[in-house]
């Protein structure tokens, strides 16, 4: 091989390094590994981020848990620092970062085989350098527009090397000035809305539910929906399978309980009326004790009454 195709090889295999530590900024994340003693990382690699606008020092992968995210800034100018090495032999190497949505991790960013014929000859085993956040940035549009707490994972694949890693990254700033936050908190008026008209007694009400149990199942996951975000924007919460199907589920069951309680008002239910066949003849009353008689007069025993026409008629 020429020094000019060695020398092209070897910055080829510097940018799939990078890339590998690089590749989650695409969302804002790194692509972080660590030893198989920290949390939620296995593979034996080793790597760490720090950004010169953050003054809480280098993140790594324990940085896997909603109390202890990585905070992303978002001040112009702020350069992440970042520094990765591989414990094996790194030949042949890819990668990706995926990005977790309830049940599904999507991806977000992959590397490998930077001579793009499917081979990696430069057994690179460390890389350092500096990423400008103003670039992704630049790229987003909007800072406002990313918010909240993602949960992501990094795999990286060589020759002699396979690495995994988890981590929370946060991104600092006011969920206020997020859109996203705007219209979910207007969706979640709607939904809280819908829920109490799904729990107004209908008209004429009878059987299983005395509300509406098709709008309380809207409404419900119209509810669950705008708490899972912004749990989410507020960086409390990651998109995950306790808010995106646990959380539905419930409010889905609380919906329906409330369909059936019917507990917010509305038309009360009918009162029950005597029948046809139980009807009392005209001028005719029932007493207490169930016995009928006659409006206002009284009740006669041994036939007779004590009235004074019937004294004068008597034999």
């Amino acid at each position: 091989m020429s020094k000019e195709d060695l020398m092209t090889t070897s910055i080829r295999s510097r940018q799939g390094l990078s890339l590998a530590v690089l590749g989650g900024l695409l969302v804002g994340t790194m692509a972080i590994f660590a030893s198989p003693a920290d949390a939620g990382v296995d593979g034996g690699c080793d790597g760490s981020v720090d950004f010169t606008a953050d003054s809480a020092g280098a993140y790594g992968p324990d940085n896997d848990t909603t109390d202890n995210p990585i905070i992303v800034p978002k001040a112009d100018g702020n350069v992440a620092m970042w520094e990765g090495q591989v414990p094996g032999n790194n030949e042949n190497f890819s990668g990706t970062v995926d990005v977790r949505i309830g049940p599904l991790w999507i991806e977000v960013a992959d590397w490998g085989f930077p001579n793009f014929d499917g081979t990696n000859d430069l057994d690179g085993r460390g890389d350092f350098g500096d990423y400008d956040m103003d670039e992704f940035w630049d790229a987003v549009g909007n800072k406002d527009l990313i918010q909240g707490i993602y949960e992501a994972r990094a795999t990286h694949v060589a020759d002699g090397v396979r690495c995994t890693a988890q981590f929370l990254v946060c991104f600092e700033g006011d969920p206020l000035d997020s859109p996203v936050v705007m219209v979910t908190i207007a969706m979640l008026v709607i939904a809280l809305i819908l829920l109490v008209i799904a729990g107004r007694r209908k008209l004429g009400a009878e059987g299983t539910f005395n509300g509406r149990p098709v709008l309380a199942v809207i409404a419900a996951l119209l509810l669950a929906i705008t708490i899972a975000i912004l749990l989410q924007q507020y960086c409390k919460v990651p998109l995950n399978n306790a808010t995106m199907i646990l959380l539905p589920i419930a409010l889905i069951i609380i919906g329906l309980i409330i369909a059936k309680v019917a507990p917010f008002g509305g038309p009360k239910p009918a009162q029950d009326s005597p029948s046809t066949g139980d009807r009392l003849p005209s001028g005719m009353s029932r007493t207490a004790d169930g016995e009928d008689v006659p409006d206002g007069g009284d009740i006669f025993t041994d036939g007779d009454s004590g009235g004074a026409n019937s004294r004068n008629n008597a034999p």
